[in-house]
């Protein structure tokens, strides 16, 4: 009997659907993210960027902070994470609308918003806690330095 297998042809132009809504299937966290993000005032941030459109135009702060909050989520914190996974990742790829920014601009997006994302990050896990999707409370640590003996 021959053998018979699904074909594998890397040569094939285009792999994924040609609309990005049917990259990842309904309910994932990609599209709980960016309905967050859509929801949340973002003005302290585009008050960051120049009015008179003039300069190298900036990634939109509305992907960014999606592109963030997603990747905490999925407990990628490095810049060069995210940039890797941009181009990797499918979920990435859908929140960053198929576009790569590079490890520098995510870092100073956070080094430059970094009260921005702090209190946004406040807000969000408020909207996580009223969808039931996490409990919230007070979590205290202990920052004393203890030596173990042995």
């Amino acid at each position: 009997m021959a053998q018979h297998f699904v074909g594998c042809d890397r040569d094939q132009t285009f792999l994924l659907p040609p609309d990005m809504r049917e990259w990842l299937r309904d309910g994932h966290l990609a599209w709980f993210i960016l309905d967050v993000v859509e929801q949340v005032d973002l003005s302290d941030f585009y008050a960051a960027y120049r009015e008179d459109g003039r300069g190298r135009p900036a990634y939109d702060p509305r992907m960014m902070v999606a592109l963030y909050l997603y990747s905490y989520c999925k407990g990628k914190r490095s810049s060069r994470e995210i940039e890797r996974a941009c181009i990797e990742d499918v979920a990435y790829r859908v929140i960053a609308a198929n576009r790569v920014p590079d490890h520098t601009t995510l870092s100073r997006f956070r080094r430059d918003h970094q009260e921005a994302i702090a209190d946004l990050f406040t807000k969000v896990l408020g909207l996580c806690a009223k969808a039931g999707l996490v409990s919230t409370g007070l979590i205290a640590v202990d920052g004393a330095a203890r030596a173990r003996g042995g």
